[in-house]
């Protein structure tokens, strides 16, 4: 058996387009459409459905102020510009923020982060 997996890239990049072009390359073949917002492959495939599970997320990236090192890989690492680096005008430190409209709650920040921070 072999797998392909079509991960990441913002809305209107092709991903589904892709997919369905594969997808209908391929025999005796298993989809699962994992995109949280708009899982739409079923439109240009028409698969026969054997399960469906209800998925809810919603998380999304904190920083905890405490225990972070300011060291910036949060910031250097996030591709969707989720994290806001600002001076702090008390301790004049810098200090990352995380956008919730921004975060798409991929986990990479806090896979990064080496103070365990995220």
């Amino acid at each position: 058996m072999k797998e392909l997996v079509i991960v990441s890239g913002k809305g209107g990049s092709g991903k589904t387009s892709i997919s369905a072009s594969f997808a209908y390359l391929s025999k005796n073949l298993v989809v699962a459409d994992c995109d949280v917002d708009t899982p739409n492959l079923h439109i240009l495939l028409h698969p026969k459905e054997k399960d469906v599970h209800e998925f809810i997320s919603g998380r999304e990236a904190e920083i905890i102020q405490d225990s972070c090192t300011s060291c910036g890989l949060c910031y250097d690492s996030c591709r969707f510009n989720a994290i806001n680096k600002f001076e702090d005008d008390e301790s004049g430190k810098v200090k990352y923020v995380v956008d919730p409209i921004m975060c798409e709650g991929c986990g990479l920040c806090g896979w990064v982060c080496k103070s365990d921070a995220i």
